[in-house]
């Protein structure tokens, strides 16, 4: 009986549905007088009448034609008004082409605002993007909310949650939103709701499929690891620096990172979005602490080698300070390379576009390079270049161009 809760009065559905079936009913009648008379079926005694049998065929078929266009056009437009009566942003039309699995299936794997920001520029491409997020944050709001809950860091999952949301500008907003008072100061909504979901499914990983759910993300947004991890860097010295806010701010050259304590298995929609995906990319985004904390995970850096996906690594338009000083593409390569031997980069997209001197030397100022290329590339890993930065900041990428940059490699373009 559900499924006739459409008849119910006061919906001011069922009219519309009327002048449509009267409009196919008209219209009909019309198409069969026309092929009637076409055809013979319909004599005349004089030939005047000939064209009397066109002219009421023509009246029927237009008048049944626009009644069923101005039944559907209203009928739609009914139900996209109770659509935002139940505060639903989306045109209806928007609503069916989110259900069509559009674009490639793209697994981009990172952390911080490099992949926020990578995905932002993905989603007008593709609505099948799975996002592979890093759980090795420890400062802000994701740090407090680690160290007094015991919950895994959600501020880069909540990111990742907004760039690709199709619940409206006013959710979006929403999940960002910070306080800047209060005990809540330094938080942002997003990540108080992760951990309320948290609470109450009992699981961080089905309070983000959860989120998945509420926000209704174009893809999936999944953490890397459901253990609770923290990011140690060996340097050249010896000495060693604990947690990746230490690390990311030590200005120390790094010559070995792992997590502590050593992380189990992945959760199994990782491994299997990689193994289904066409394109697997890496990257942009802090080296050390958003991009190599995920290929830590052995099985996560075998499932990208065993995949049929095409594997992209976005090198960094410039140097971060105190992670890669003065790194060249090679040195990205042989560090990606040395923390997870067996992983596999087919291609490198590397930016090619020289901004003015005033901004080189203004980055110069910040202690940030432009990465440049050096040598020979890496065996097997074919160099890309392409204009992808931002023209009025230099030291990040053009989110549509590296979008464009990276949909094209893949149409073979």
């Amino acid at each position: 009986m559900a499924n006739l809760n459409w008849l119910r009065p006061g919906l001011q559905l069922k009219r519309w549905v009327v002048l449509i079936c009267f409009g196919l009913f008209v219209a009909i009648i019309g198409a069969i007088i026309f092929g009637l008379r076409f055809f013979g079926a319909l004599e005349t005694g004089s030939s005047l009448l000939v064209t009397p049998y066109y002219f009421l065929s023509a009246v029927l078929i237009g008048g049944g034609g626009s009644a069923i266009f101005i039944g559907v056009y209203r009928l739609v437009r009914h139900i996209e008004k109770i659509l935002k009566r139940s505060h639903e942003s989306r045109s209806l039309s928007e609503i069916a082409l989110a259900q069509i699995e559009q674009g490639p299936k793209l697994v981009c794997v990172g952390g911080g605002t490099g992949l926020n920001r990578l995905l932002s520029g993905l989603r007008e491409h593709s609505n099948r993007i799975t996002a592979v997020v890093s759980v090795a944050d420890d400062g802000g709001s994701s740090g407090r909310l680690r160290n007094e809950f015991g919950m895994l860091p959600p501020g880069d999952i909540r990111n990742c949650l907004s760039a690709l949301a199709n619940a409206g500008d006013t959710m979006g907003a929403l999940m960002q939103y910070r306080f800047a008072e209060g005990e809540l100061a330094g938080h942002a909504f997003g990540n108080l709701l992760l951990m309320v979901l948290m609470k109450v499914t009992g699981d961080f990983g089905q309070a983000v499929r959860e989120a998945n759910h509420i926000l209704n993300v174009r893809g999936q947004v999944l953490p890397v690891s459901l253990d609770y991890v923290t990011l140690v860097a060996t340097h050249p010295d010896g000495t060693k620096t604990t947690g990746q806010k230490n690390v990311a701010r030590c200005g120390k050259a790094i010559a070995e990172l792992a997590l502590k304590p050593e992380p189990g298995a992945p959760p199994p929609d990782v491994l299997a979005a990689i193994a289904e995906a066409d394109a697997v990319i890496l990257g942009p985004g802090s080296l050390f602490t958003s991009v190599l904390p995920n290929l830590l995970l052995p099985a996560v850096a075998a499932a990208i080698a065993a995949s049929p996906a095409k594997v992209i690594y976005v090198v960094n338009t410039a140097s971060q300070p105190g992670e890669t000083p003065n790194f060249a593409v090679n040195d990205y390569l042989s560090a990606l390379k040395k923390h997870a031997p067996q992983l596999r980069i087919d291609v490198a997209i590397v930016n090619d576009y020289r901004p003015s001197p005033a901004k080189i030397e203004r980055l110069r100022g910040e202690n940030k390079f432009l990465t440049e290329h050096v040598g020979r590339p890496a065996d097997g890993v074919r160099l890309l270049f392409r204009d992808v930065v931002n023209r009025d900041r230099p030291e990040e990428h053009d989110v549509a161009k590296l979008a464009k940059a990276i949909m094209e490699e893949l149409a073979g373009k």
